[in-house]
C-alpha cells in the first residue's frame, strides 16, 4: 500500500487521551505527529473508520482511525480542528 500522507510526521513520544461517543477514556502515546493526524500506540483495540475525540497538551479535536499500521499502532487522520489547534500542532512539530 502507498503512502499517501501529504505533510510529513515528527516522531515524538506524547500523551494522548482518545475518548469513544461511549466508554472510558482510552490513555495511549503518539509515535509521531503532523499537521493531518498523527499515530498512536495503545493497549486497547481501536476500529477502523472509528471516530474519537483527541486530546494532546494544547491540542483537542476529532480523529478518525484509518488502520492499524503494526501490532497496537494506529493511524489516525485529524477530522474537525479550529485554526487555532491546527497552529498548535504546527509549532509542536516545529513546523
Amino acid at each position: 500500500m502507498a503512502e499517501r500522507r501529504r505533510e510529513a510526521r515528527r516522531e515524538m513520544a506524547v500523551e494522548c487521551t482518545l475518548q469513544r461517543a461511549k466508554g472510558s477514556p482510552i490513555r495511549c502515546e503518539t509515535v509521531d505527529v503532523g499537521p493531518g493526524g498523527m499515530a498512536v500506540c495503545s493497549d486497547r483495540p481501536l476500529a477502523t473508520d472509528e471516530v474519537v475525540v483527541f486530546e494532546l497538551p494544547a491540542v483537542h479535536g476529532h480523529a478518525r482511525v484509518l488502520r492499524e499500521q503494526a501490532y497496537r499502532v494506529y493511524a489516525l487522520r485529524f477530522e474537525t480542528l479550529r485554526e487555532e489547534a491546527r497552529a498548535e500542532l504546527a509549532r509542536l512539530v516545529g513546523r
